[in-house]
């Protein structure tokens, strides 16, 4: 499915109906996602088909299948928020120490998502009942995981109407010049009076293929708080179609994101170099006018001005991050994509700024990702990024000092000297097979492995000085257990004495 948000020229009556059916099913929301929670801790899940109060929650959104369609919606999004929880319940209980029989009854609880459910669980192996002690634990379990994780703010929830309460029909008459691409007949709070309400269309949206399905997502922008349609389109077909058109040419390709430069590739390229530049010129129009409105007494999203910059950041991110993976599909086809797990903070940023770009981009890069495995069927996977920017790619030593730039990257083990993202780009693709890949292994752990690696390596060291003669880098590198500089001369081009050796096991 493929939602397109489309503007609107409708009146300001029309619109106020609008707003007033929205309000209303925001407010039912909130009481309904209410009901699924009692629901949950009473029986153990969530049900949409749980409808034992009609009246109260008709008489809040309006009309009875408009409680049907905002249940369904909410218990979609409840049920996704626990998927979440649950995959979390899981990788807590296997990075656990406990003993095995305790991880499989606990596991058993967490596929049942029984967590709270008062019934008797039995192994299905051996008919066991799953002891109360390991009943209390999991619940301890998932309270804890709940409780790292906001749950879905129903407030602001957008408005997603069947055919019953919005039905989309062509323009035949009143298409203002062509404009006006669908007509929507929408329901209102008043029993038996409906609203025509004109969509605008636009080239893409006219060029995205697909079979139109006849509901409607009525959404309000958070910073101007402007409402647009969403119209549906089911792109299945069109998907298979270009999945099966689509023939890779590599098999992995390893991508670092950064804020100076959009991404790096593990074969070399830059893609949207002037990317922080341009963030930059975006805090500063931001912050002044942010400032501006503080030194009134206003709160910055009370104006019309800051809500139209920060849109119109939003709007630029998308872009930049759709032409930049557009690109690099177009041109590389590879059949998989390695990335960092993604952190969008940059220090020479405002906060205001860090906070709107890490929501914002995160949410960017990964639906554009999804869209990629949809459409063509490219897979992506995050690896964990600790150290990735100090690690020499070429021989695995592991030195903050390796990285003397924001863009060069010299090697004070074996001289290797490349980019820096592409050295970290070229680290990330490495990881993708190993232990330290995953994104649940602590930063701890991941240097005590980088260690171990290059001691059981032990390749050979040109030294920073090359021809000639320096200080091994391990004794004044923390990582290696070294402190302050040492003055140790040493022939080049020799493996390491045993007692550095000693120092990184």
């Amino acid at each position: 499915m493929r939602t397109d948000l489309l503007p609107s020229n409708m009146t300001a009556a029309k619109e106020a109906q609008v707003r007033a059916v929205l309000a209303a099913y925001r407010r039912g929301a909130v009481m309904l996602a209410s009901e699924q929670w009692r629901l949950f801790f009473e029986t153990g899940r969530f049900n949409k088909n749980h409808d034992k109060d009609k009246t109260t929650f008709a008489a809040v959104i309006g009309a009875a299948n408009r409680v049907q369609m905002c249940r369904y919606q909410v218990v979609g999004q409840l049920d996704s928020w626990l998927s979440n929880r649950a995959n979390d319940f899981r990788d807590v209980v296997t990075r656990s120490t406990l003993d095995p029989d305790t991880k499989h009854m606990l596991h058993l609880i967490n596929r049942l998502g029984a967590w709270f459910s008062r019934h008797e669980i039995a192994m299905k192996e051996t008919g066991e009942i799953v002891p109360g002690a390991i009943r209390h634990l999991a619940r301890s379990i998932m309270r804890h995981v709940m409780r790292k994780h906001r749950r879905p703010d129903m407030r602001r929830i957008s408005m997603r109407l069947d055919q019953r309460a919005a039905c989309l029909e062509d323009p035949i008459k009143a298409s203002q010049n062509e404009r006006i691409g669908w007509w929507i007949n929408m329901s209102t709070m008043t029993k038996g009076r409906k609203i025509a309400v004109p969509l605008l269309t636009y080239d893409r949206h006219e060029q995205r293929g697909g079979r139109l399905c006849n509901g409607v997502l009525v959404t309000e922008d958070r910073e101007s708080s402007a409402l647009s349609f969403g119209v549906v389109s089911d792109i299945g077909e069109d998907c298979e179609a270009s999945r099966n058109a689509y023939q890779p040419e590599r098999e992995v390709m390893a991508l670092d994101f950064g804020l100076s430069t959009l991404f790096a590739t593990d074969d070399g390229a830059l893609l949207g170099k002037g990317w922080l530049d341009a963030l930059h010129g975006y805090d500063q129009r931001i912050t002044r006018i942010a400032r501006g409105q503080q030194r009134h007494g206003r709160k910055p999203r009370d104006s019309a001005r800051y809500r139209k910059a920060v849109a119109s950041l939003r709007g630029w991110i998308r872009t930049e991050v759709g032409r930049v993976l557009n690109a690099l599909v177009a041109a590389k086809r590879p059949a998989a994509l390695v990335l960092e797990r993604l952190n969008f903070q940059n220090p020479t940023l405002s906060r205001r700024l860090n906070r709107i770009i890490q929501n914002c981009g995160r949410s960017v890069i990964k639906a554009k990702l999804a869209d990629f495995h949809d459409r063509f069927g490219i897979t992506s996977q995050e690896v964990n990024p600790a150290y990735t920017s100090q690690t020499c790619s070429c021989c695995g030593y592991v030195d903050k000092r390796n990285r003397r730039s924001q863009s060069t990257f010299r090697c004070l083990w074996c001289g290797s000297t490349l980019h820096a993202d592409v050295n970290a780009a070229r680290n990330i693709g490495q990881r993708r097979a190993l232990s330290i890949g995953s994104v649940f292994q602590s930063k701890a752990s991941v240097l005590t492995e980088l260690v171990r690696q290059l001691g059981e390596r032990r390749v050979h060291s040109t030294r920073s000085g090359g021809k000639g003669s320096t200080a091994d880098p391990r004794l004044s590198n923390p990582y290696f257990g070294g402190g302050k500089p040492i003055s140790v001369r040493m022939s080049g081009q020799t493996t390491a004495p045993d007692m550095v050796l000693a120092m990184s096991t």
